[in-house]
């Protein structure tokens, strides 16, 4: 990669600790490998060419943890993988760290401007491309929203501060906006550089301080504006702007550079003018065609579908390479969804239900994608209502119900798996699915387990389920939780002896409902885990925001022990030191048990034809949230 700067020292947290947020293989257990990292390179030339390698050290030392000594020779043993780069080392180091995979581009000391274009030799420029999406919006202000009908529509039409690379399934954090980025020693300041030239659909000029309006809205909006991303910066005290192409991040204290270049790589975050925010007072409900500086631009929206068209003045040499983008409405996880790739009438599609997602790929001329998004899923407990007030019944419950054999209950419906435990699969800090199918509270319910949860019941006042009434087991009005809640109802009958009325509550009116305490135990709740950090999704699930509950935390569960621990981790640094953190709170969130845990990925299923080029290796697995909509590095081979 070309165009990134940062400080040595950021370099280095870079490659110690970023991929562990956004890997494809949990490896939070593994045994340290020594890796080599280069502080110094001149790039004169890149070599494409990915092969892996093991290294051996000749020169004998004592590493512990983290200690940098000279590199006396290294003996290739069996090549697995190896970035070749053309290079001149003025030194190197070794360090022994957790086996982790890089997520971020590595920066080099060069003043060439990185752009994204296809990995494909000779891209076609031209043609249509037809993209499912799901939708339409309910409204257009993608800052207060959380639903891929806004993202995955309107981010063509715009850009973002950073982003991921959508040609890899490692999706590493490269420029967008800004082509360069220097981080201060003491992790207090973030500058970034934005690139000259840019301009907005209207014709106007794109300057820092659009970034700057951009993050005000996201980080200090008004009382009466929602914001879902401002909990990504709760350590970002003030947006500066030095002059016309530099924006500058200040922190009241340092979070870990992982979690850092995460959020302001959150695609979510798209740069509008400042003009449109302030005509507006930041809200953007009813705007659907304001001004952006994206590959694509406005043409029509109707009750079919939202078109777009190639912006010819795109800042991007060569890109977008497509000509039109036709988003087609359509529901996920249904057969009309399956019926359109299938028919030709979409090129592409995502939400695909999972039994056609995992046959998609064996079918002439099509392929498949697995898209892993971060995300925790539990079943909520009102713990201000009896009996849910005393930890023994949370713990009781957790006992008896079989997670996984309620996400087999829908699994031809929603793909969601069970591992990871408390934690989001595929980081360091999730646990193996064959460990957690031996672990108390996530195996299947044995007879030590039942026989457990009945005398917890009785120790805390309710022997064979008695005084306990007929809880209210609130479901929303969705396919997957219908089917769940039986189950749930079943389980709880036989385990407990305990009664439950199952109430459908409509979609619309659910969050509310939830979010108000009207109800004794929920079919399903979660949290994103935009920052796939503990302390950053189960302090919203569980945790307290300054003088009172987290948004998410509508099992109103509040203990400042819990508050303490997810403050320690919030604030470490060091990657290593998290994660033995993380293993304290997963053994105090078993004794707590504020919500049972359920799942801790769900799988979307990517479904498209041969003739769409551009996207990363067929059949691939990538970890990350909704990204990658973008659509200027796509051509079509038609």
């Amino acid at each position: 990669m070309r165009g990134l700067r940062t400080s040595k020292s950021a370099i280095w947290l870079v490659l110690c600790a970023m991929t562990a947020m956004l890997t494809a293989v949990a490896c939070g257990a593994a045994e340290p490998e020594v890796v080599t990292v280069v502080e110094t390179v001149v790039v004169t030339e890149e070599v494409v060419k990915e092969v892996e390698v093991q290294k051996e050290v000749v020169k004998e030392v004592e590493v512990t943890k983290e200690v940098e000594v000279e590199v006396v020779k290294e003996v290739p043993k069996e090549i697995i993988k190896e970035v070749e780069v053309v290079k001149e080392v003025t030194k190197e180091v070794i360090k022994e760290v957790p086996i982790e995979r890089v997520v971020i581009a590595t920066p080099s000391p060069t003043d060439e401007i990185f752009y994204v274009r296809p990995l494909d030799p000779f891209p076609k420029p031209g043609g249509t491309f037809r993209a499912g999406a799901h939708g339409p919006p309910a409204h257009f202000d993608w800052y207060a929203s959380g639903t891929i009908a806004n993202h995955g529509v309107q981010s063509p039409m715009y850009d973002a501060l950073l982003r991921r690379d959508p040609r890899t399934s490692d999706v590493p954090v490269i420029p967008d906006l800004a082509y360069r980025w220097d981080i201060s020693d003491d992790q207090l300041t973030y500058t970034f550089s934005i690139r000259e030239g840019v301009k907005f659909h209207d014709g106007s000029d794109l300057t820092a301080e659009d970034i700057k309006a951009t993050y005000d809205r996201i980080i200090f909006p008004s009382e009466e504006l929602v914001s879902l991303r401002r909990a990504l910066f709760p350590n970002v005290s003030e947006v500066n702007t030095p002059d016309d192409y530099t924006v500058e991040f200040k922190l009241s204290e340092p979070r870990a550079l992982a979690n850092m270049m995460v959020a302001f790589s959150t695609e979510w975050n798209l740069v509008s003018k400042k003009e449109t925010l302030e005509e507006h007072n930041g809200n953007l409900r009813s705007v659907d065609d304001h001004p952006g500086t994206g590959p694509f631009k406005y043409v029509q929206r109707n009750d079919d579908q939202w078109v777009q068209e190639k912006n010819v003045d795109y800042w991007s040499p060569d890109a977008p390479y497509i000509d039109r983008i036709e988003h087609i409405w359509l529901k996920a996880w249904t057969p009309e969804n399956t019926a359109a790739l299938l028919g030709n009438q979409t090129d592409w599609t995502m939400w695909m239900a999972p039994k056609d997602g995992k046959d998609i790929g064996n079918r002439p001329g099509l392929n498949s994608i697995r898209q892993h998004l971060l995300i925790w899923h539990g079943i909520p407990m009102n713990n201000m209502r009896k009996p849910f007030d005393d930890k023994r019944v949370r713990q009781a419950f957790a006992l008896v119900l079989d997670q996984q054999a309620l996400l087999d209950v829908t699994a031809d419906v929603k793909a969601t798996l069970f591992g990871g435990g408390w934690f989001t699969d595929g980081t360091p800090y999730g646990l193996p699915l064959e460990e957690l199918k031996q672990r108390k509270y996530f195996r299947h319910p044995t007879e030590e387990d039942i026989a457990e949860a009945r005398q917890l019941l009785a120790e805390a006042g309710y022997p064979n389920g008695e005084g306990i009434p007929t809880l209210d087991l609130a479901t929303r009005e969705t396919i997957n939780q219908r089917l769940r809640a039986p189950a749930i109802q079943a389980m709880l009958k036989e385990g407990l002896n305990i009664d439950t009325e199952i109430r459908v509550i409509d979609v619309s009116a659910h969050g509310e409902e939830i979010k108000a305490g009207n109800y004794d135990i929920s079919v399903e709740g979660g949290a994103w885990a935009f920052i796939p950090d503990p302390s950053f999704y189960i302090k919203d699930l569980f945790g307290r925001c300054g003088d009172r509950l987290c948004d998410g935390n509508t099992a109103f569960y509040d203990n400042p022990e819990m508050d303490a621990k997810l403050r320690a981790m919030e604030i470490e640094l060091d990657q290593a030191k998290k994660i033995e953190m993380s293993k304290d709170l997963a053994a105090f969130l078993d004794q707590e048990m504020p919500w049972v845990p359920l799942d801790t990925t769900e799988i979307t299923y990517w479904g498209y034809w041969d003739h769409v080029k551009g996207l990363m290796p067929a059949n691939s697995d990538f970890y990350a949230n909704y990204e990658l909509h973008k659509w200027d590095y796509v051509w079509l081979d038609r």
